[in-house]
């Protein structure tokens, strides 16, 4: 039979490392009760009745004594992204289910805030952008990185023809010095650039290759 309170301290060091964040439950299966609860969150307490919250979870039960990750709400109403273990005595009998329940409102907030951050809004028929052809070149690099879903360091041959045909489109090659520039930026020589540009603008095409 599993001491519980041994484990109490790993509840609290979980607890710790995500402080506010992840509220971490440990229910005693055979007694029904909470045996610890640590960054609680939730209107419980150590002691309180578990039956509800444990009574089926066998038919969520994976082959690795996992249940998760799933989506629930708290009583606050806020959504929380839970995972469970079943803890086993030495005889492999269930005794505990320790159960992590991840807050997602701060994380939600952050994800949305770095969302609009660094989204693309790309407008080639800005004047100002015209007048600054370099933005517009690294602009549309990023993005095509982004929809290629590639590193710079990834870029193969018929990535950077995309660029160029997407360069070409937007007219950069038009700005004196933009050459140099596009050949630095995708790492390969004038005459392999030359040679793109002339490939782009015989069979322009915006379909990605990946």
């Amino acid at each position: 039979m599993i001491d519980l309170h041994t484990l109490t301290p790993i509840c609290k060091a979980i607890s710790a490392l995500f402080p506010g964040q992840v509220e971490v439950v440990l229910h005693d299966l055979k007694s029904g009760r909470i045996s610890a609860i640590e960054n609680g969150f939730s209107p419980r307490e150590e002691g309180d009745d578990s039956l509800v919250e444990t009574a089926d979870y066998q038919s969520e039960l994976l082959p690795d004594d996992t249940i998760g990750p799933y989506l629930k709400s708290n009583s606050d109403g806020a959504r929380l992204r839970s995972v469970s273990a079943l803890l086993r005595d030495e005889d492999g009998q269930p005794s505990a289910l320790l159960c992590l329940n991840l807050r997602l409102t701060e994380l939600e907030a952050a994800r949305d805030l770095l969302e609009a951050l660094t989204s693309l809004h790309l407008d080639t028929g800005s004047n100002l952008l015209k007048n600054d052809w370099r933005e517009v070149t690294n602009s549309i690099v990023a993005s095509t990185l982004k929809e290629l879903k590639l590193s710079f360091n990834q870029l193969r041959r018929p990535n950077r023809l995309v660029i160029v045909e997407r360069l070409v489109q937007a007219d950069i090659f038009a700005a004196r010095g933009s050459s140099e520039y596009v050949a630095e930026v995708l790492g390969i020589s004038r005459a392999s650039l030359y040679e793109l540009i002339k490939l782009a603008k015989q069979s322009p095409a915006t379909k990605v290759r990946r």
